[in-house]
């Protein structure tokens, strides 16, 4: 928290701001997960963490969120191997591979403001 809280209004009210407002006055600074993905992230993953924005704006009676920064923070990585042998009626064959990658968490940090209308 950063500024007094307000009462509550409904998400939808919330109003999102890439470039500050000329009258705004800061409330809390708010952060949202956009999910985990491995390799490649989620194209909708972005509004859903604008929605979660949305949410804990609305909670504290901002009507206005701030966008700070968007940006990937890697989690770990995910690794898949399959292997396997057999044997036929005069060969014995085997054999393997595998595929890995980063697991990534995109990240949404912004500022709950209430704007002076």
């Amino acid at each position: 928290m950063i500024g007094p809280a307000r009462p509550p209004i409904t998400p939808a009210a919330v109003r999102i701001y890439e470039n500050p407002p000329r009258h705004y006055q800061q409330i809390a600074i708010i952060n949202s997960s956009a999910g985990t993905t491995w390799l490649f992230p989620d194209r909708d993953s972005p509004d859903e963490a604008i929605a979660d924005l949305r949410r804990e704006a609305a909670a504290l009676g901002a009507n206005g969120v701030l966008l700070q920064a968007v940006y990937d923070r890697p989690v770990g990585g995910l690794s898949v191997g399959v292997g396997g042998f057999g044997y036929g009626r005069h060969n014995f064959y085997g054999g393997g591979g595998s595929v890995g990658g980063p697991l990534i968490n995109r990240r949404v940090q912004a500022i709950a403001i209430y704007v002076r209308r």
